[in-house]
């Protein structure tokens, strides 16, 4: 049995989820398409690149974009957050060190860019616990399709039913338990509806990686 766990990165690892809404608002305002939190709610579900797509839905009726100027412009607006600023969730490093000490092998699977990603994980000096960072693009799908975790988990060579999934997203949550995986709700940021939902879908939830380290600070995924 291979000890395996595939990571969510924002809001899960990193405390970013905050940037991509102010980045949906930013983008939106610079076409003077009003903002709603409905529409942040939406793209939470999509890769980038699908992301773009939707804003060139919304836009069509005002504006000529294609999908790769949208992406290059939504890129732009997030250029040094991840670089500079974006931060760990409390203890993902005390987490990530114990569990690596204990042979678990770990991926990040995120629909964000990944290079954007590394960005934030070299910085923050925890991307050498990581075997390798797949996006959505990557793996051709989004979250709410178990395209990514299938494949993540095959690189790591292990069984959905032997690897664990972190996710503070319910619908990608859903996505890795309804193909097996063994699934640990994270933060809840959304409040107490995503608490909810994720603890309707997952073997375990936790409000922060501190309930997973015992005092000798060993892993408790049991």
């Amino acid at each position: 049995m291979k000890k395996a766990i595939i990571f969510d990165a924002d809001g899960t690892l990193l405390d970013s989820m905050g940037l991509w809404r102010q980045i949906d608002r930013s983008f939106l305002s610079a076409h003077h398409y009003p903002y709603s939190a409905d529409i942040s709610e939406q793209v939470e579900t999509m890769s980038l690149r699908q992301s773009a797509a939707y804003f060139q839905r919304l836009l069509a009726g005002q504006e000529a974009l294609t999908i790769p100027q949208i992406t290059a412009e939504l890129e732009s607006l997030c250029a040094g957050a991840y670089e500079n600023e974006v931060q760990a969730m409390p203890f993902v490093p005390e987490f990530l060190q114990a569990a690596y000490w204990e042979g678990y092998r770990m991926c990040v699977a995120t629909a964000s860019q990944k290079g954007q990603i590394e960005k934030a994980l070299r910085r923050l000096g925890l991307l050498s616990y990581f075997e390798f960072i797949m996006d959505a693009d990557e793996a051709g799908a989004s979250k709410t399709d178990p395209a990514i975790f299938l494949s993540c988990a095959k690189r790591l060579g292990s069984e959905p039913k032997d690897t664990w999934v972190f996710e503070d997203a319910p619908h990608a949550a859903k996505t890795a338990a309804a193909a097996g995986f063994l699934v640990m709700g994270v933060h809840a940021p959304g409040g107490e509806e995503q608490k909810r939902q994720l603890i309707s879908c997952c073997d375990r939830f936790i409000s922060s990686f501190s309930q997973l380290l015992n005092q000798e600070k060993s892993v408790i995924l049991s």
